[in-house]
């Protein structure tokens, strides 16, 4: 194991008991068995390193995604195995981290899968503006549902598929239908 994967490693074990604000460069090192300066020469700070996960985090399940539905169970998959990570990195001064990896993996996935959609038949730019809009509205309810410390990953579970459900009949048809009516214009 790389030096750089020990820091992400135990930064993510050490935030299962501690909030981020009680965990510092030296209780990391102590952790990792490794010197304070061989934390800087890889990190600046413990907020590098958090960016440096959600920079390199895969979702390897999401990747093989070919539909909304499966793209967001998928989602949802890793958010639950990740739960009391994320939950404390969105409930720390890093939230916006959080959001922005949730954003982005949304995204990403859900352009290249409407790009392959015929029944969605939108032109490539419109494809973006719908991904970057319904991505936009997940990213936000998941990050919204780990506001609440008290929720176990069990509700959170619950809420989220029933969110997903509710948003692939609702939200995302009206997202759809929309930005077509925005590219006739």
């Amino acid at each position: 194991m790389t030096t750089e994967a020990k820091f992400k490693y135990a930064l993510k074990e050490m935030m299962l008991s501690k909030p981020l604000n009680e965990i510092n460069v030296t209780l990391l090192c102590d952790k990792c068995s490794c010197h304070r300066q061989t934390f800087y020469y890889h990190y600046q700070d413990i907020y590098d390193l958090l960016a440096a996960i959600f920079l390199n985090e895969q979702i390897p399940e999401m990747d093989r995604a070919e539909t909304p539905k499966t793209t967001l169970i998928a989602f949802l998959n890793y958010t639950k195995t990740n739960f009391p990570f994320l939950r404390a990195t969105y409930n720390s001064a890093a939230h916006d981290l959080v959001d922005d990896f949730f954003y982005g993996k949304i995204m990403g996935r859900l352009f290249n899968v409407f790009l392959t959609d015929k029944s969605i038949a939108l032109p490539k730019d419109s494809c973006r503006v719908a991904s970057r809009r319904y991505a936009k509205v997940v990213g936000d309810e998941f990050g919204y549902a780990f506001r609440d410390i008290d929720v176990t990953p069990l509700r959170f579970e619950r809420g989220m598929k029933r969110f997903i459900d509710i948003s692939l009949e609702t939200i995302l048809p009206g997202i759809i239908a929309c930005v077509k009516k925005e590219k006739n214009k």
